[in-house]
């Protein structure tokens, strides 16, 4: 994700990600958002139809670059349980990261504040992140890695990194390549074969 401060669009969103993650998309006003930027509340769209258009850019924007950045785990190769490392610390990455942070949050968040004509082009880049876990997974499970079923152990990756959200500090007891082992710890055997 391309953050430019110095482009007015971009700080508008960056704003907006900001105050949506912090107070919800509702609690959020167009006045709040522009009292950040620093312009006039009208101004906002000039560059925007709508609170609801700037929603689905945070959205949008978190979940193509998530895509992005997934593709280029797979693009990189390696082994399988080298892929679910490298998209573990990928989402973890983009869900505490100081420069992301508010985008992803939203992007799960929020999710039911979506209209639903602007669903369908998020719910394809969902389905395509979705694709690549599985295929990881589905990949340590053939390799005898996996500790349990493949759609499970997503669940539980993405429940465990999605909420760390709420939780984790940077610059506390753990860094976030400590939980990352955690949680790689958690879902795979110590090598192939071997017994849980």
């Amino acid at each position: 994700m391309v953050i430019d401060a110095t482009n007015t669009r971009q700080r508008i969103l960056n704003a907006a990600a900001r105050l949506f993650r912090e107070r919800g998309f509702h609690a959020t006003t167009t006045r709040a958002i522009s009292e950040i930027v620093g312009m006039l509340s009208g101004s906002l769209f000039h560059h925007f139809k709508s609170k609801e258009q700037m929603l689905f850019e945070v959205m949008n924007d978190a979940a193509t670059q998530l895509c992005v950045k997934a593709d280029a785990v797979v693009a990189a190769g390696g082994d399988p349980r080298t892929r679910l490392r490298a998209l573990i610390q990928l989402q973890l990455d983009c869900l505490i990261g100081e420069e992301t942070r508010d985008y992803y949050a939203v992007l799960i968040a929020e999710w039911r504040e979506l209209d639903s004509a602007a669903k369908p082009a998020l719910t394809a880049l969902r389905g395509h992140y979705a694709s690549i876990w599985n295929t990881t997974l589905e990949d340590c499970a053939r390799a005898g890695l996996l500790r349990s079923d493949p759609q499970v152990m997503q669940f539980v990756l993405h429940g465990s990194i999605n909420w760390a959200s709420t939780w984790f500090k940077p610059g506390g007891r753990l860094s976030l390549e400590d939980y990352a082992q955690i949680l790689e710890d958690l879902m795979l055997r110590s090598g192939v074969g071997a017994a849980d």
